[in-house]
Formats: C-alpha cells, sequence, structure tokens
C-alpha cells in the first residue's frame, strides 16, 4: 500500500510525498519542484499518532553551532527536524526507536512534510502553504492470511545504545541453563525520569532487550507458540536450526509435557559440542511424561536449515511460520531476520508432508528423490499471495532449472533490484546476477550482505549499485554520534532478494535458503517466491532500512578525520550544494528520488 499527496501550483506538483506501509514502519519518499531548490536545505517531518499531540521526527545532525547560535536553538530542541531538517529525499520511520515508551503506538499515522530554506544562516519558518500530511496506518504486516515480521539487528546502533548503553550482553553468563528467568538484570544505563526531570541510572532486564531487538520478528514467533499453548487441541512440529532462545524453548518445553510436539533438530557437529543448547534441549525429552519419540536429531546431506513451526489440528494441518529467522538470541536479537506466517491449510498442509518425509534417518537421506523436493509447490488462492514454495534438498537437475529461472529474473529487472543476502559470495547464478546489477547502472540497485571485503559505496555522478556489509562496519564514529558496541556474530542473516517493487511484476525471493547452488541441493530449507505488489514493498523497505542504518559506517576514516564533528550542509559551498546530486541524472541519488516518488511501470 502507497499513497501520494501533493502542493501544487496550476498543474504542477511543488511538494510531493509518498508514503509506503511497510511492517510497523512507514517509508516517507519526498519530491520538490526545481524552482524551489534555492536556499533548500532540507524536510521538517512532524507526526501525529491518532488523537495523540504530534510531535517532530529527530534528526541526530544539525547545522554548526554558529547557525544554531544565530537562530537561538538551543541543545534540547537542536535535534528535531523542525529545526534540524532530514537532508535526504526518503526517510524511513519506525515507531518507539526514539522514543522511551512502553510499547509502539499502532493505528493512524499523520506525516506532515514541510521543505526549509535557510537565508543568510537564517532558518525560514515553517510555509504552511508549501506542507504536504500524509495518513497511512503504521502496523504489524498482515494481508489476507499472511503476516511479516521482521526483527531489528539494531544491536549495533545509535538507537540501542540510547536505550542500553553498550551493554550487549543478552544472556546472564555464557554457560547459563537453556531456560532462565529474563527478568533478571541485564545492566543499567542513564535514562530520563519525567518525575525529577532528570537522567536516572536505570535498570533494566534481558526481556526488554529481546523485545526491543526482536521487535515484529520476536512478537509473531510468540503469538504463533501462544495460540498452540493456548488451545489444547493443537500441536506443533518444529524444524529448528540454531536454537537457544529461552522464552522459546520454555514454550516448547510445556508442549512437550503435554505430549503436543515434535521436533526435527539439526545435529551437525556446530549443534552438538559439550554444553550445546540443542543438547540441553534433547535432554529434556528424557524426562517423563515426555515422549523422547517426539524428537529426531539429524540433518540432510549438509544441514537441517528450516526454521518453521507448523500448526496442526486433529489430521488437518492449519498455520505454518517459516523465514530466515533462527530461534535462538542471535536470531532474533542480533541478526537482521524475517519470519513469515500462512494461516492456509493448503501451504500448512505442503510443509507439514516435508516434515513428515523427514523425520528420520533413512528418510532424511532419501528427501531429495521425494516429489516434495522436485516439484515447485504453486499457490493461487484467495487470501494469500501468489507463490511458489521450493522445498531443498534438490536433485541437480531440479536446482539448474529454478536458479536460471530466477537469476534470468534478476538480470531482466525493468526497475530495481534491493537485498539483504547473508552471503553473496557462494557458487550461485542467483547471487552472480545480484553483483551484476550492483556493479551496473540499468535500474535502481540497492542492498546488503553480511561480510564484504569489495563494497560498493554511494558515488557521486554514477548510477552504479550500492553493495554494503552489515559486519565489521566502523564503530569509531565521528561526533556528535555516540561509538557502538561491535557485533557479535551475523549481523544480517536475510536471505531475501526483491526484483521490481516498482516495476509491473513484483517477486521477492525469501525463506531460509542461502540462494546458493551448493547447499540447494544438499541442505534442509525452503526458498519462497512471492509475487505480491504488498509484500515486496515490506522486503523493499527492509533493504533500504538496512542499507541507511550501515552505509555510512563502511566508510574508513582515519583518527584526525573520525574527530571532525559533521553537520547538516549550509549550502554555503555552490559547488557542493546537498541536493545537487538529487537532480543530476547521471546520479543514483536521481534514480532514487525519481524512482521513488513515481507510480509503478504498467509496461
Amino acid at each position: 500500500m502507497n499513497i501520494i499527496n501533493s502542493v501544487k501550483q496550476g498543474d504542477v506538483p511543488l511538494v510531493s510525498v509518498r508514503a509506503y506501509a511497510g511492517d510497523a514502519m512507514t517509508l516517507l519518499a519526498f519530491d520538490l519542484d526545481a524552482s524551489l531548490l534555492p536556499n533548500f536545505v532540507g524536510f521538517s517531518i512532524a507526526v501525529k499518532q491518532g488523537d495523540r499531540p504530534p510531535y517532530y521526527l529527530l534528526n541526530r545532525l544539525s547545522f554548526s553551532q554558529a547557525i544554531l547560535d544565530l537562530n537561538g536553538i538551543d541543545a534540547k530542541e537542536k535535534l528535531s527536524t523542525l529545526y534540524s531538517p532530514i537532508q535526504k529525499f526518503r526517510w524511513v520511520h519506525v515507531p518507539a526507536t526514539q522514543h522511551f515508551i512502553s510499547a509502539p503506538f499502532f493505528g493512524n499515522y499523520t506525516y506532515s512534510i514541510t521543505p526549509r530554506f535557510l537565508v543568510n544562516n537564517l532558518l525560514k519558518p515553517l510555509d504552511p502553504a508549501l506542507t504536504v500530511s500524509s495518513t497511512i496506518s503504521v502496523s504489524p504486516f498482515k494481508s489476507g492470511d499472511i503476516q511479516v515480521g521482521f526483527a531489528r539487528g539494531f544491536i549495533s546502533s545509535e538507537a540501542y545504545v540510547d536505550r542500553f548503553g553498550n551493554n550487549i550482553k543478552l544472556r546472564p553468563e555464557k554457560n547459563t541453563d537453556l531456560i532462565f528467568n529474563t527478568s533478571v538484570t541485564s545492566g543499567e544505563v542513564n535514562r530520563w525520569d519525567s518525575q525529577s526531570q532528570s537522567f536516572v541510572l536505570t535498570p533494566y532486564p534481558f526481556i526488554e532487550q529481546y523485545e526491543y531487538l526482536g521487535w515484529q520478528a520476536r512478537d509473531r514467533v510468540m503469538e504463533f507458540l501462544d495460540e498452540v499453548l493456548q488451545d489444547p487441541t493443537r500441536r506443533l512440529d518444529v524444524f529448528a536450526y540454531d536454537f537457544d532462545e529461552p522464552l522459546i524453548a520454555d514454550k516448547l518445553n510445556e508442549l512437550a509435557i503435554q505430549n503436543r510436539l515434535r521436533v526435527i533438530l539439526d545435529n551437525t557437529p556446530d549443534h552438538t559440542g559439550k554444553g550445546c543448547s540443542e543438547n540441553q534441549f534433547e535432554a529434556l525429552f528424557a524426562v517423563p511424561p515426555k515422549d523422547k519419540n517426539a524428537i529426531f536429531r539429524g540433518h540432510f546431506k549438509s544441514l537441517a536449515h528450516s526454521k518453521i513451526f507448523i500448526q496442526r489440528i486433529g489430521d488437518k494441518s492449519v498455520k505454518v511460520l517459516t523465514g530466515s529467522t533462527n530461534f535462538s538470541i542471535n536470531g532474533l536479537c542480533v541478526n537482521a531476520n524475517h519470519v513469515l506466517i500462512f494461516s492456509n491449510e493448503n501451504v500448512a498442509a505442503q510443509y507439514a508432508k516435508v516434515f513428515d518425509a523427514s523425520f528420520g534417518k533413512d528418510l532424511m537421506a532419501n528427501f531429495d528423490q521425494t516429489d516434495l523436493a522436485k516439484t515447485d509447490f504453486i499457490v493461487h488462492e484467495p487470501q494469500i499471495p501468489d507463490m511458489t514454495i521450493r522445498f531443498s534438498p534438490h536433485p541437480r537437475v531440479v536446482a539448474d532449472k529454478f536458479f536460471k529461472s530466477i537469476s534470468d529474473r534478476i538480470d531482466g529487472a525493468k526497475s530495481d533490484v534491493l537485498f539483504a543476502i547473508m552471503n553473496d559470495r557462494s557458487k550461485s547464478d542467483i547471487l552472480a546476477a545480484v553483483r551484476r546489477q550492483v556493479q551496473s547502472d540499468n535500474v535502481f540497485t540497492y542492498g546488503i550482505v553480511d561480510i564484504a571485503k569489495d563494497v560498493s559505496l554511494y558515488k557521486p555522478g554514477s548510477k552504479r549499485g550500492i553493495r554494503v556489509a552489515g559486519k565489521g562496519t566502523e564503530t569509531v564514529l565521528p561526533p556528535p554520534f555516540n561509538q557502538v558496541p561491535k557485533i557479535d556474530g551475523v549481523s544480517i542473516h536475510h536471505k531475501f532478494i526483491v526484483v521490481d517493487f516498482k516495476g509491473k511484476e513484483s517477486v521477492v525471493y525469501c525463506g531460509s535458503s542461502n540462494l546458493a547452488y551448493n547447499p540447494e541441493q544438499s541442505n534442509g530449507d525452503n526458498l519462497i517466491e512471492i509475487r505480491d505488489d504488498d509484500v515486496v514493498t515490506v522486503f523493499a523497505i527492509e533493504a533500504i532500512r538496512l542499507v541507511d542504518h550501515f552505509h555510512w559506517r563502511n566508510t574508513k576514516r582515519t583518527a584526525a578525520e573520525a574527530q571532525i564533528p559533521l553537520n547538516l550542509s549550509d549550502n554555503t559551498n555552490p559547488n557542493k550544494l546537498w541536493y545537487a546530486s538529487y537532480y543530476d541524472s547521471n546520479d543514483l541519488h536521481f534514480l532514487e528520488r525519481t524512482l521513488l516518488i513515481r507510480e509503478k511501470l504498467t509496461a
């Protein structure tokens, strides 16, 4: 879903805003007629949540101290976009990341965007005649019988440091039991106290970190499990790869006590070492009244890599949760990840068939010879997106066929390619096609991988794509930014590629598959191809959100450069106007501005 509104002079849009609905977030795209560019210094963004009082979004950058002083802007006000406008032509807004509130507000948000102008170093007042307002629902993504949820991947971020300091301890100690009390204190940080009107050193528990970092992915996982726990007629089947999240383990243990759980749990070397959480969970099944035969430890030719919950009622499979998110602390709190839920009996039944065809050593060994591994599962049903699901491991001839189909689709993109992929250096026609698009200037290409030695940063005057890394990025940041913690483990764990989000035929490839050739022939995985504009838009926004967060931290700075404060541009240098690249038809910023504000292609 997206909405566009404009302020016009005759038939000419002077200011335009397009708002896109994501998963509990909004992508705001702006445009400004070139006649208004002189003295233009960015956009102020006011937000009104339902009937609550409006407020301005924050910008971590402000004008120089000299300009702040000249305009009488004090330290408390300077980060408001009322005084420090956004110097970009888009913004991703995620509720509750900048305000200490107990829970985010979901419902209608009205965004009011106003271009701002600086004349002789004086910030001109807001001009209501140029303000564009747009109202859109901001809520967890649900469309018909599909839900999508994302984990933040924000443990190394300014927002995390604001809330939790530099503490990245996510369990009491390394040898903690699998199931432990998450309400015990993890750390303490200075937080604003409204009663004393001052910052107070405040302790916080592990569960607060989990809820903040796990965001919508964690909420969907917990809701799914609670639904089973609260309905004694429901049973649960689980594929798990990396597993140590204490609350998930506690809920599954309760289902095991009630003999309403079966689990396939990976047993490759990383998950069988002394004291590992997977072994601890397996040991729980040895305690009566649990059925010790209700857990199977195994792997396919390589990994049992799926992350799946399947709800069953009697002989029917009614609902399935899948995606890239491991049921672990890393999966929900450190990694950027996604989950998808399908409340559809036919889809759930297909996943249940895969589970039943995998529950046993001989079954796993021969899975690639089953029709489940050789046949695309194509979905054309009401209330569910048009999609294709593929279950691996596949025979080579099957992998060859769909790898070519997907890589051809990426190479033939008409509008854009956006992605978040853990590892894009494996042998794969699919991943090679993404890298080709990054290096070309055929379409708008924008994405992130976990680790990359050959990042492709924004280059002024070029339409070449962007490919940045989530891990190994700078943590010593120039003022006014705080220093942020290093990422312990994988940062970008997503495996998704969006093609033609603004094109005629939108598609996203997602799920647990690493999109690599050999793993598709050896791992137990599911690769989902979804052809639905709203779902594709949600994933496109997620890719933009992650690149926004990590792109500037991919820039290497000397120790001296890291001490130079960053400020908003005041346009004093006519050869370095901050907005010029957005109006240069040979620049990626121009592609971005024109892509996000326009309608979808129809041909």
